[in-house]
């Protein structure tokens, strides 16, 4: 497959590049940004579009702003370091893959298309460790099984 024959530098630029989105991202929520967390008494339905009004919700807790900005910051620190590339990757995956369907189902302009790329270069990552990734769902009973003697005689 193509993904298999990927030069490692490409990885390497894909996993930094992802690292600094989501990190830039994380503390942007984390420093209180991205987010609306004013008085909410001042608010009229009809003067705030839809998209505003999704950001506005997302607000209305402080807590899980901070929140989401930390599920996009340590995954992406994770990304760094070469033992951890793994789980950082799938966790970004997931966070991506939600910022997408958000981003779609709210219509937002361009960035929904950014938010895709980048959960696609996630799950890139992803399959980059294919063997991790098989590890993580096969049944060990199963794999040794299969490596029995008993098996391996034609």
């Amino acid at each position: 497959m193509i993904w298999s024959k990927a030069p490692s530098k490409v990885v390497l630029v894909i996993r930094l590049l992802m690292a600094l989105v989501f990190a830039f991202y994380g503390c942007v929520k984390l420093a209180g940004g991205q987010y609306y967390y004013g008085d909410w008494d001042d608010l009229s339905k009809s003067a705030v579009d839809g998209t505003s009004l999704v950001w506005l919700f997302y607000g209305y807790s402080p807590f899980y702003g901070r929140v989401t900005g930390l599920f996009e910051l340590v995954p992406a620190l994770m990304l760094l370091f070469r033992r951890t590339t793994f789980i950082g990757a799938c966790a970004l995956f997931a966070v991506g893959l939600n910022i997408t369907l958000m981003d779609f189902a709210f219509d937002y302009p361009f960035v929904k298309y950014m938010a895709a790329l980048y959960t696609v270069l996630c799950g890139f990552l992803v399959v980059q460790d294919r063997a991790r990734l098989r590890d993580v769902f096969s049944d060990p009973a199963v794999d040794a099984a299969r490596r029995s003697p008993e098996n391996s005689r034609g």
